[in-house]
């Protein structure tokens, strides 16, 4: 048996209904539709602090590998947490990281956050009940007509699940994929969220162990310059799962990859603030090449179908062991905790937030489009999106407790998406001198409330709009670095 102090399965359940009972407000349970074989109800936890459209949502899953205890312990803590320091009024310390109480307000405020917990409760049952296996990490699945018991749930989504890369068809393996994608009423329930609730644009699937942050793909390469070079092209089948050599890679738009890289960054300083550990953030096949993984296949959804919303969708991998003695997986929370913060200000746009309850914000498609067309293919205009990309959530930080600045914004804002929609000719024309000025005064009013590292990224910026005066748009952006096919991208 795992050493003492984890939650069982019933004590899971339980505190996850103490959170919600107790901050009814905060907090909503979702008895998720299918339960597992032994019939255990799976459930999903909703944190918002507010109503609203068009939030973004972030997922949080945890207990998917049996033997991983630490993880569903981790994300019942963080859920009480959250909840009691946004009613306290409060910030979050974990080790010598903290967040202050305007940053947890602006995370539930803004955010639904979605969390559950303990995806295979039968397999956590299993390893922690007298008689059964310590080790044990697939589900419980019978699987009829074989020899062995249990199907890994993190190679039965429907990612290249019949490729074979980094799974099994033999039931006693512990990658056995399952007789199908989706055989399981595990990974059926982490479907069902996804499709129920179609604001969730960002997950992490927290595992253990190796003390590692993992973005797609886990198939193979990244590269960003063939988009016919992909996981749904047959043309390519039997070439992938070999890294390193020269036959094929895995399709990334640059801008998503730029993503990955700046919140991946973020979760990792923010994880060795806690007490000094360094996770290492590195694509998922410098692990070892996989298939069928919850995180491939919430990413993969949106280009497969472009109606869907991308998904942004790393694994987390805590801690050195499996099952650390309790005081050494609480600081384990801590750090993982710290890193699941992180990422939800990774996923506030300080954009949508300006335009959120206005008109703007049924304009804002053409300006992501616009975004992939050219800003990301313009040298200077690259790198004015990394900046917002870095400081996005100081920045609505900031925007959101001042009416005035706000406004400010909005109006910059309208005036850029009039430049924008107006097309080539708009695009192609010398920027008017009134949008400098607003600008500027835009950046210096920021710059006022904004951390060291803001004003240092304002300053740039503010270079830019000194030498963009006389430009047209596109020359504002600078030169394009070279060019690329279509990419699907949504900030």
């Amino acid at each position: 048996m795992p050493p003492s102090g984890y939650l069982t399965v019933p004590g899971i359940r339980s505190a996850m209904h103490h959170v919600a009972t107790t901050y009814p407000h905060l907090c909503e349970v979702i008895d998720l539709p299918e339960q597992s074989h032994e019939g255990r109800t799976i459930t999903a936890l909703k944190i918002a602090g507010a109503t609203g459209t068009n939030r973004r949502g972030v997922l949080f899953l945890g207990g998917v590998h049996a033997r991983e205890v630490i993880n569903p312990d981790t994300l019942v803590s963080l859920a009480l947490r959250l909840c009691r320091a946004y009613d306290d009024g409060t910030g979050l310390a974990f080790g010598g990281k903290s967040y202050d109480a305007g940053t947890i307000k602006l995370i539930i405020d803004a955010l639904d956050v979605f969390m559950v917990p303990l995806v295979n409760p039968d397999g956590r049952r299993y390893v922690q009940r007298a008689g059964g296996d310590p080790w044990w990490r697939k589900n419980r699945s019978p699987n009829p007509g074989l020899p062995c018991r249990g199907v890994d749930l993190n190679r039965n989504h429907d990612f290249l699940w019949s490729s074979g890369i980094g799974t099994s068809t033999g039931s006693c393996s512990e990658v056995f994929r399952g007789p199908g994608a989706f055989s399981e009423p595990e990974t059926r329930n982490v479907r069902h969220l996804l499709d129920t609730h179609s604001n969730i644009g960002f997950m992490i699937d927290v595992h253990s162990f190796s003390e590692l942050i993992l973005f797609p793909w886990g198939d193979d390469d990244n590269q960003t310059t063939d988009p016919s070079m992909n996981f749904a092209n047959p043309a390519f089948d039997g070439l992938r799962g070999a890294p390193g050599d020269s036959f094929y890679r895995e399709y990334i738009p640059e801008g998503d990859r730029d993503w990955y890289a700046t919140a991946g960054e973020a979760m990792r300083d923010a994880i060795a603030a806690v007490r000094g550990r360094t996770y290492t953030l590195q694509q998922a096949v410098l692990l070892y090449p996989t298939s069928g993984t919850s995180k491939d296949y919430a990413y993969s959804r949106h280009f497969v179908d472009t109606g869907k919303r991308k998904v942004y969708a790393y694994t987390l991998e805590t801690a050195r062991e499996f099952q650390p003695p309790y005081g050494e997986a609480l600081q384990v929370i801590d750090e993982s905790s710290a890193a699941l913060v992180q990422f939800c200000l990774s996923a506030l746009c300080a954009v949508e937030e300006t335009a959120k309850g206005t008109a703007l914000e049924t304009r804002l498609d053409s300006l992501r489009e616009f975004r992939t067309a050219e800003v990301l293919r313009r040298k200077t205009g690259h790198r004015l999106d990394e900046i917002l990309r870095r400081h996005s959530a100081e920045l609505t930080r900031i925007a959101v407790g001042d009416d005035e600045l706000r406004e400010r914004s909005r109006d910059v804002l309208q005036r850029v998406l009039d430049v924008v929609e107006g097309g080539k000719s708009a695009q192609s024309k010398i920027l008017e001198p009134a949008l400098f000025s607003r600008l500027d005064a835009l950046a210096r009013r920021i710059a006022k409330d904004g951390s060291d590292e803001l004003r240092s990224a304002v300053d740039e910026v503010r270079t830019e709009i000194e030498a963009a005066k006389g430009k047209t748009l596109l020359e504002a952006l600078g030169r394009r670095t070279r060019s690329r096919k279509n990419e699907h991208g949504r900030d």
